[in-house]
C-alpha cells in the first residue's frame, strides 16, 4: 500500500506542476490565448468563454489534488480534462485545414505529433493514479500531500 501512495502521490505532483503552470501561462498569456483560441477552427465561437474558463479550472483541478479528500476528483477532472485535449488535438491534426497553437509556455515549443504522445502519456498517468487510488481504498482525510506523503516516506 506505501508504494501505491507513493505513486498516487508523485502522478498527484505532476498534474498539480502541470495545471499550474498551463493556467498561469494561460492567464499570464491571456490575449494571446484568446486571440489563438479564436483561430481554431472548433473553438471560435467559444473563445472567449474558454478563455477565462479553462485556466480556472485548471487551477482548481490543482487545488483538488492537494488534499486527499478531494484527490480522487482531481484525478478524474485530470483524466477527463486530458482526454479532452488529447482528442482535440488528435482532430486538429487530422481533420482540421487550419492547427493553430493556443499552448503557452514549454508546450508551445513541442511539434502537434509530440505534443499529442504528451497528453496520451498524462492521460494514462491520470487513470493509473484513479486505479491506484481505488485500489488503495484508503483516505487520509484532509491531510495534505506534501504532508501524506513525508510521512509515508518517513515510515519507511
Amino acid at each position: 500500500m506505501r508504494i501505491r501512495n507513493i505513486f498516487i502521490g508523485v502522478i498527484s505532483i505532476l498534474f498539480i506542476v502541470l495545471w499550474v503552470y498551463a493556467g498561469l501561462s494561460k492567464l499570464t498569456d491571456y490575449g494571446t490565448f484568446k486571440f489563438q483560441l479564436g483561430r481554431s477552427p472548433y473553438l471560435q465561437n467559444l473563445a472567449g468563454p474558454i478563455a477565462i474558463t479553462l485556466p480556472i479550472a485548471e487551477l482548481a483541478t490543482a487545488v483538488l489534488l492537494i488534499f486527499d479528500r478531494t484527490r480522487l476528483l482531481g484525478l478524474y477532472l485530470s483524466f477527463f480534462a486530458m482526454l479532452m485535449f488529447t482528442g482535440y488535438i488528435y482532430a486538429m491534426l487530422y481533420h482540421s485545414y487550419f492547427v493553430p497553437c493556443s499552448c503557452g509556455g514549454i508546450l508551445s515549443q513541442l511539434s502537434w505529433q509530440q505534443h499529442l504522445v504528451f497528453n496520451i502519456v498524462f492521460t494514462l498517468l491520470a487513470l493509473f493514479g484513479i486505479v491506484l487510488y481505488i485500489l488503495n481504498g484508503r483516505l487520509n482525510r484532509g491531510r495534505p500531500l506534501l504532508h501524506q506523503t513525508a510521512a509515508h516516506m518517513a515510515r519507511q
